[in-house]
Protein backbone atom coordinates (compact mmCIF):
# COMPACT_ATOMS: atom_id res chain seq x y z
CA UNK A 1 0.00 0.00 0.00
CA UNK A 2 2.54 2.61 -1.08
CA UNK A 3 1.28 6.11 -0.50
CA UNK A 4 0.62 8.20 -3.59
CA UNK A 5 -0.23 11.49 -1.91
CA UNK A 6 1.82 13.14 0.81
CA UNK A 7 1.20 16.29 2.81
CA UNK A 8 3.86 18.65 4.20
CA UNK A 9 3.83 19.19 7.97
CA UNK A 10 5.94 21.39 10.19
CA UNK A 11 6.65 21.16 13.88
CA UNK A 12 7.03 24.85 14.53
CA UNK A 13 8.18 24.38 18.13
CA UNK A 14 11.47 22.99 16.72
CA UNK A 15 11.61 24.36 13.15
CA UNK A 16 11.38 20.87 11.66
CA UNK A 17 9.39 19.82 8.62
CA UNK A 18 8.47 16.45 7.16
CA UNK A 19 5.83 14.73 5.05
CA UNK A 20 3.05 12.40 6.17
CA UNK A 21 0.68 10.36 4.03
CA UNK A 22 -2.28 12.53 3.08
CA UNK A 23 -4.78 10.32 4.96
CA UNK A 24 -2.96 10.65 8.31
CA UNK A 25 -4.64 12.67 11.05
CA UNK A 26 -2.48 14.58 13.53
CA UNK A 27 -3.74 13.67 17.02
CA UNK A 28 -1.17 15.55 19.12
CA UNK A 29 0.86 18.66 18.29
CA UNK A 30 2.56 20.14 21.36
CA UNK A 31 6.13 21.07 22.27
CA UNK A 32 6.44 17.58 23.84
CA UNK A 33 5.10 15.41 21.01
CA UNK A 34 3.73 15.31 17.51
CA UNK A 35 1.62 12.20 16.86
CA UNK A 36 -0.49 11.07 13.91
CA UNK A 37 -2.47 8.01 12.85
CA UNK A 38 -3.72 6.51 9.63
CA UNK A 39 -5.19 3.11 8.65
CA UNK A 40 -3.66 0.98 11.41
CA UNK A 41 -0.39 2.90 11.38
CA UNK A 42 0.85 5.15 14.18
CA UNK A 43 3.54 7.85 13.88
CA UNK A 44 5.10 9.74 16.79
CA UNK A 45 7.88 12.33 17.03
CA UNK A 46 9.51 13.51 20.26
CA UNK A 47 12.28 15.99 21.11
CA UNK A 48 15.37 14.83 22.97
CA UNK A 49 17.54 17.56 24.49
CA UNK A 50 21.12 16.41 24.94
CA UNK A 51 23.85 18.94 24.16
CA UNK A 52 26.51 16.20 24.43
CA UNK A 53 24.96 13.90 21.79
CA UNK A 54 27.21 13.53 18.72
CA UNK A 55 27.01 11.66 15.42
CA UNK A 56 29.12 8.81 16.79
CA UNK A 57 26.45 8.28 19.50
CA UNK A 58 23.58 7.83 17.01
CA UNK A 59 23.31 4.02 17.10
CA UNK A 60 23.40 3.90 20.91
CA UNK A 61 20.85 6.72 21.13
CA UNK A 62 18.37 4.95 18.84
CA UNK A 63 18.77 1.51 20.41
CA UNK A 64 18.37 3.06 23.88
CA UNK A 65 15.10 4.73 22.82
CA UNK A 66 13.87 1.47 21.27
CA UNK A 67 14.71 -0.60 24.35
CA UNK A 68 14.05 1.79 27.22
CA UNK A 69 11.21 3.99 26.00
CA UNK A 70 9.38 1.59 23.68
CA UNK A 71 10.35 -1.78 25.27
CA UNK A 72 11.02 -3.32 21.84
CA UNK A 73 12.58 -6.71 21.23
CA UNK A 74 14.42 -8.19 18.24
CA UNK A 75 16.10 -4.87 17.42
CA UNK A 76 18.02 -4.87 14.13
CA UNK A 77 21.24 -3.03 13.27
CA UNK A 78 20.93 0.67 12.54
CA UNK A 79 20.59 1.86 8.96
CA UNK A 80 21.87 5.37 8.24
CA UNK A 81 19.68 7.70 6.19
CA UNK A 82 20.27 11.08 4.57
CA UNK A 83 18.29 13.83 6.27
CA UNK A 84 18.50 17.53 5.42
CA UNK A 85 20.60 19.32 8.03
CA UNK A 86 20.69 16.41 10.50
CA UNK A 87 22.31 13.02 10.96
CA UNK A 88 19.75 10.21 10.91
CA UNK A 89 19.40 6.50 11.32
CA UNK A 90 16.77 3.94 12.20
CA UNK A 91 16.31 0.45 13.63
CA UNK A 92 13.40 -1.94 13.55
CA UNK A 93 11.96 -3.90 16.45
CA UNK A 94 8.82 -5.62 17.65
CA UNK A 95 6.34 -5.42 20.52
CA UNK A 96 2.88 -6.90 21.09
CA UNK A 97 2.54 -8.13 17.51
CA UNK A 98 3.46 -4.74 16.06
CA UNK A 99 6.50 -3.85 13.98
CA UNK A 100 8.27 -0.59 14.83
CA UNK A 101 10.72 1.49 12.85
CA UNK A 102 12.50 3.86 15.26
CA UNK A 103 14.27 6.95 13.91
CA UNK A 104 16.90 9.05 15.61
CA UNK A 105 17.88 12.51 14.36
CA UNK A 106 20.84 14.47 15.67
CA UNK A 107 21.11 18.16 14.87
CA UNK A 108 24.84 18.81 14.89
CA UNK A 109 24.34 22.59 15.16
CA UNK A 110 22.10 22.75 18.24
CA UNK A 111 20.73 20.42 20.89
CA UNK A 112 17.36 19.82 19.20
CA UNK A 113 17.62 16.08 18.69
CA UNK A 114 14.62 13.86 17.98
CA UNK A 115 13.39 10.35 17.96
CA UNK A 116 10.37 9.10 16.10
CA UNK A 117 8.66 5.84 15.34
CA UNK A 118 6.21 4.30 12.94
CA UNK A 119 4.26 1.32 14.34
CA UNK A 120 2.16 -1.08 12.28
CA UNK A 121 0.94 -4.67 12.20
CA UNK A 122 3.45 -7.18 10.85
CA UNK A 123 1.11 -8.08 7.96
CA UNK A 124 1.51 -4.50 6.73
CA UNK A 125 5.18 -4.88 5.82
CA UNK A 126 4.60 -2.80 2.69
CA UNK A 127 4.40 0.16 5.08
CA UNK A 128 8.18 -0.05 5.58
CA UNK A 129 8.88 1.74 2.30
CA UNK A 130 6.47 4.54 3.25
CA UNK A 131 8.03 4.82 6.71
CA UNK A 132 11.49 5.24 5.20
CA UNK A 133 10.12 7.86 2.78
CA UNK A 134 8.62 9.68 5.78
CA UNK A 135 11.94 9.51 7.67
CA UNK A 136 13.89 10.80 4.66
CA UNK A 137 11.50 13.75 4.29
CA UNK A 138 12.68 15.38 7.53
CA UNK A 139 14.46 18.69 7.29
CA UNK A 140 15.15 21.85 9.24
CA UNK A 141 13.20 25.01 8.52
CA UNK A 142 15.54 27.97 8.06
Amino acid sequence: MAQKAWKQYSWDAYNVEFELPEDFVVTTNTADALEAEGEGIRFALYPFDDKELEEKDLAGFIVDMAERDLNLSEIDEMEVIEVDGMTGGFVSGQKDGLMYLVLGLIDTVNSNNFYAFVAFEEEQEDVIEDAITLFESFGKID
